[in-house]
């Protein structure tokens, strides 16, 4: 799999961020080695099919930006041929994925494709996908609109007359990612976020040894701003503090393994 993409990754994903991943260029489908090669030239790699320098596996990529190791939700717009030939593998992950369930993930992956050869210039997917922006930016104003919108926009466009295009939804949540202009407020989209978080796959217990024998209400949603507040980066990778009760010492009572200096 490309460092790039890789990197990219590790900078900018969180659980509320969009990842969009575009690809226009050179590409090639191994059928037989199940690849979708995106190509630096025109040249493909060696009659084995063996990859070269500079070429990515668009599937393992793909598989990646699947995994767990990923947050955020995935937009991918590859602009280049034999980008639709992965149909059958597209509809595999879209009913069913080992590693993610119905129930287990809120995370969208959405991919937008040519089904053609790429057309040049102002026939191009990405001339398309430009004006179905600035359209729906026009009519919308800072209003959000949906990838399912963009793409309905993409295919009614005239200039690409006889050229289509496809959408897949890649994870088991077949919600359609919601696009927002830059520089939103973001409690507008609010409503758009709410089942973006993603449960946890751990869960640490830690006791807190307090001067007093209770809590009262300001007490706690003090604590728990404080504790959020210092916790909420990416190396501890907090989802969330939940309030589990309160309890009196009692005597005798020894901590099994104490944090305090």
């Amino acid at each position: 799999m490309d460092r790039i993409v890789t990197t990219f990754v590790e900078t900018h994903d969180q659980p509320h961020n969009l990842l969009i991943v575009y690809y226009t260029g050179h590409a090639t489908h191994y059928k037989n080695a199940g690849r979708l090669e995106l190509l630096p030239s025109a040249e493909p790699s060696a009659a084995g099919g063996s990859p070269t320098s500079g070429q990515i596996n668009w599937y393992k990529t793909e598989d990646f930006l699947c995994s767990d190791e990923v947050d955020g939700d995935v937009l991918a717009i590859l602009d280049t041929e034999y980008a639709s030939n992965g149909d059958v593998r597209h509809v595999s992950n879209d009913k069913s994925d080992s590693n993610h369930d119905d129930q287990g993930t809120a995370r969208l992956f959405q991919l937008i494709s040519s089904c053609n050869k790429p057309a040049l210039g102002s026939e191009s997917l990405t001339r398309e996908l430009i004006d179905g922006l600035n359209e729906l930016r026009e009519e919308n104003g800072h209003s959000a609109f949906s990838t399912q919108d963009l793409h309905h926009c993409m295919e009614m466009n005239p200039i690409r007359y006889g050229i289509s295009s496809k959408m897949w939804s890649l994870l088991p949540n077949k919600r359609h990612i919601l696009l927002t202009p830059i520089g939103q407020p973001e409690h507008d989209a609010s409503e758009f976020q709410q089942h973006r978080r993603r449960p946890g796959r751990g869960y640490l217990k830690l006791g807190l040894e307090l001067r007093d024998s209770s809590l009262n209400q300001d007490q706690i949603d003090h604590l728990a701003s404080i504790l959020s507040s210092s916790l909420d980066d990416q190396s501890i990778g907090l989802r969330g503090i939940d309030w589990l009760g309160f309890e009196r010492r009692l005597e005798g009572y020894s901590r099994s393994q104490s944090l305090s200096p």
